[in-house]
Parts: structure tokens; sequence; C-alpha cells
């Protein structure tokens, strides 16, 4: 018999809908601190889940902006992307999407800050691509674990930061729908693992290595 925690989230069974895949990147060379004003670039795009299990590429968008200081929840202050940019990625007036996706997206989602009404479901990749063994080395960066499952991928230089790895964590989580459900999947990005490596744009950032877990179980 399983026993399940009362504090485990029971996954439903999703037949259809939308996972927003974001990558920030501070503009310019070299590993910034996060501070008032450190110029930032932020991507995404949308997969639309049918009920055929097959998954559909939306375009997004590619915004650039800063990071602000605001009041942090527990003392002191945090940095979060301008209204502007969340507004951007999170319109008003529209339905949430279902699942929050990026490399690490508990970082990702401090740094858009601003709240919402329903917390998303979110997906780690660097988690995911621990869990399912997605490298050729240790590293698990974005790019190595990128090189790994697409060695031909070709870095658009031309594009910013941000939509350079947004692109790469698309092959990611392409990669990672083919292996499993969508449910074990968002089951799976709470499971403890290694923090991602400090190579990443932010891997010096205060915070960078703090993921958050919880219990989650899929519904099967």
């Amino acid at each position: 018999m399983t026993i399940v925690k009362e504090d485990t989230t029971i996954l439903p069974r999703w037949s259809e809908g939308t996972i927003r895949l974001l990558d920030i990147a501070p503009i310019g060379p070299g590993q910034p601190q996060p501070r008032e004003g450190l110029p930032i670039s932020l991507a995404y795009c949308d997969l639309v889940m049918r009920p055929d299990q097959t998954f559909a590429d939306v375009n997004g968008g590619v915004f650039q902006g800063m990071l602000q200081k605001v009041p942090g929840e527990r003392g002191g202050s945090d940095f979060v992307v301008e209204d502007r940019l969340f507004n951007a990625v999170f319109p008003h007036n529209q339905a949430l999407p279902l699942c929050l996706a990026g490399y690490n997206v508990s970082f990702l989602h401090r740094l858009l800050g601003a709240p919402w009404g329903e917390r998303p479901h979110q997906l780690c990749l660097h988690r995911l691509a621990r869990i399912y063994n997605l490298g050729k080395s240790s590293d698990y960066s974005l790019a190595e674990i990128v090189e790994y499952l697409q060695p031909s991928f070709e870095v658009p230089w031309f594009e910013c930061e941000s939509f350079t790895r947004m692109m790469q964590a698309r092959v990611v989580l392409r990669h990672l729908l083919a292996e499993s459900r969508l449910n074990m999947l968002a089951a799976l990005s709470v499971a403890r693992t290694l923090p991602p490596p400090m190579s990443e744009p932010f891997g010096k950032a205060v915070g960078w290595q703090m993921m958050e877990d919880r219990v989650y179980r899929d519904f099967e």
C-alpha cells in the first residue's frame, strides 16, 4: 500500500495545457551579481499540449530591461525583473500557463518576482537532466546537456544570450517530453539533486544553489 504524506500534492491528470519555457541572462560579459539597474534579457516561448499528447510550438518573444530592487518577503531586499518585463511574460487577463519551465526554475521564478494568483507547476530542466542522466560529464550546464542530446545544435550567435539559452532549453524540454509524461516530469522536478554548476550566467548570484524541494506524487 502506498502511503501519501499529508503535505504531498497529487498531480491531476493533464490532457491539455501550456508549458511556458523561459530563460533570463545578463546583458554583457561575466557573471554579475544581481543589482538594481542590471541590464538583462528575458526570452520565452510556449509549448501547447493537445489532447492527443502532442505538443505544438508557439512563438514567444525576447525582451530587454533591468532588474529592480524590492522589499524581500523575509526582510532585506530582493532583485526582480521590472514590472514591464513581468507583464510581458504573464499578461493580465490571460489564463496562467499550466507549467513554468526553465533551467534553474526556482531561481528564475524568484527573479520574475511579482506574485500571481495561482502558482504554476514547475519543470526544472537541471534537475530532470540529472535524474535522466542527460550528459557526458558531471557538469550538467545547459550547453553541456544540449551538446549531449543534439551535437548538431548551432548556437545562434547573432541573438541575445537569453534567446540562445531558451532555444537550448527547448531542445532539452522536447527530449524530456519524449521520455516521460508531463505529470511525471513535474513530479520529479522537485526531487532533491545536486545544485546547478557555478559556470552558468547567474552561477555566482546569491540564491543560485538554493533549490526548493517538495513532495509530489504522479497521478498513477
